[in-house]
């Protein structure tokens, strides 16, 4: 199957497969996955997310918290914002979050998936992993059953 290529530092992360196609051809593919993306994918099966929310989109120019170089990038897809310089890496997500949820252990589970999953497939180290509870939704306590 040979060696795998190594990824671009920050732009995406590649999943290189070799797939024998018959026994003597192998048929090579890349599959290149946003940063945004791959920390939605994360962060929606974490138990009490409900879902992940909008929120207000910041101008092409403005940067992340810890990304404030020239040469760094900011992926935005309205519901993840992710900085990138060099290989570290900082994300806001805004989530909405089951009612009886423990927001502090829920928060902290977020941020070592995003550590983990920056690590693992990206190569990248988390500076920071800000988030925003944005609504609580469930039963109300005072509804009849």
């Amino acid at each position: 199957m040979g060696d795998l290529p190594a990824h671009a530092p920050g732009a995406t992360a590649e999943i290189v497969s070799a797939v024998e196609a018959e026994a003597r051809t192998a048929v090579r593919g890349t599959v290149r996955v946003s940063p945004t993306v791959l920390i939605e994918l994360t962060v929606r099966d974490v138990a009490g997310v409900v879902e992940l929310r909008s929120h207000p989109r910041r101008g092409r120019s403005a940067r992340s918290n810890h990304c404030s170089s020239p040469t760094s990038r900011t992926f935005d897809d309205g519901k993840v914002r992710v900085g990138i310089d060099g290989d570290k890496i900082d994300a806001d997500i805004r989530v909405s979050v089951e009612r009886g949820t423990n927001i502090t252990a829920l928060s902290h589970e977020i941020q070592r998936r995003i550590g983990l999953v920056a690590g693992q497939m990206l190569g990248m180290t988390v500076t920071t992993v800000n988030i925003y509870v944005d609504d609580i939704v469930g039963r109300d306590s005072t509804e009849e059953s």
